[in-house]
């Protein structure tokens, strides 16, 4: 699966708060944000890793969702705690909440760098440690497969 290399400078970008990264996000043709947002996933699967480690299960994920949505809102930001909770379970490849619906790919770019964000304000050591971030998510997107 293809990671380009301006889908890991958008979400530099986006971790290091860079003004380019809404710019990136508008740039992105409805085919290349499937792919961004496939490889989106794949990084908040590195993200969450030291924080929910492989003994999350659908309840931490809903918690965890909860936790994202609730910050992001307190921040006057609109966001849709059940696409966030639904980009964890595919991170996590637990059972999907949306079986029939299909969630519009601008709504999953913006749930994923939700979490991005949220991940990255909580815990200082993702900037410092962002290329490592990003290669470890190339690396994982790699290996995932088509879905």
């Amino acid at each position: 699966m293809r990671v380009e290399p301006r889908f890991r400078d958008q979400i530099r970008c986006l971790v290091l708060k860079d003004r380019r990264a809404k710019a990136l996000d508008e740039a992105l043709s409805p085919e290349d944000r499937l792919a961004f947002n496939g490889f989106l996933v794949s990084v908040v699967a590195v993200l969450l890793a030291p924080r929910l480690r492989d003994r999350c299960g659908i309840e931490e994920l809903a918690v965890f969702s909860d936790e994202v949505a609730t910050a992001h809102r307190a921040e006057r930001r609109p966001v849709n705690e059940f696409v966030v909770e639904e980009i964890l379970r595919e991170a996590y490849g637990v059972p999907r909440l949306f079986l029939t619906l299909s969630v519009p790919p601008r709504t999953v770019s913006a749930a994923g760098a939700t979490i991005v964000r949220y991940v990255s304000n909580t815990d200082s050591s993702v900037a410092a440690d962002i290329d490592r971030i990003l290669a470890t998510a190339v690396d994982l997107h790699r290996h995932r497969g088509p879905r």
